[in-house]
């Protein structure tokens, strides 16, 4: 199977919803916080069109099957600000990475990764790093991204309050 990776258009929108859907799904598996709000779609369709897209700070990558033209994976990636305390300087993030699941193992999501590496590297930003978060338990794409270069750095732990919802 032939992918064109790019970077998305205001078009894809209401496509790359349903590839969001897939991702939040994903998530939810591990942690049912992550399922959506009534107001989800049109929340997300905003933030896709007024702060992703033209961006110098971030931008949303897709990989579109070439013979039916269906969007089948996608990255969203942002630059960071230096830490105020650390010497955590402005660093690259990796956000919403997905393959529908029906494309997996034909090398879309690494090729999602070299597409962004190389935003990463030639963004009006002095990076020497980016990271992008794998949800508990989720030990597949804890393997795919050690075999993609990445390594561990951080584990986030939280504790309930208690109160009920």
């Amino acid at each position: 199977m032939a992918y064109e990776i790019r970077q998305a258009t205001l078009d894809d929108g209401t496509e790359l919803l349903e590839l969001w859907h897939g991702f939040t799904s994903h998530l939810s598996k591990h942690d049912d916080r992550y399922e959506h709000k009534e107001s989800a779609d049109d929340r997300w369709l905003q933030y896709f069109e007024n702060q992703l897209l033209d961006s110098k700070y971030g931008t949303v990558i897709v990989a579109e099957h070439e013979e039916s033209g269906e969007l089948v994976g996608v990255l969203e990636a942002r630059i960071m600000g230096n830490h105020p305390i650390f010497r955590l300087q402005d660093h690259g993030y990796i956000n919403g990475h997905f393959v529908a699941e029906e494309h997996r193992g034909n090398g879309v999501g690494a090729a999602l990764l070299d597409e962004v590496h190389e935003w990463f590297t030639s963004s009006p930003k002095d990076i020497d790093f980016y990271r992008v978060d794998v949800i508990h338990g989720d030990e597949s794409s804890e393997a795919f991204y050690e075999s993609n270069d990445f390594e561990p750095v951080e584990h986030v732990f939280e504790r309930s309050v208690g109160r009920e919802q």
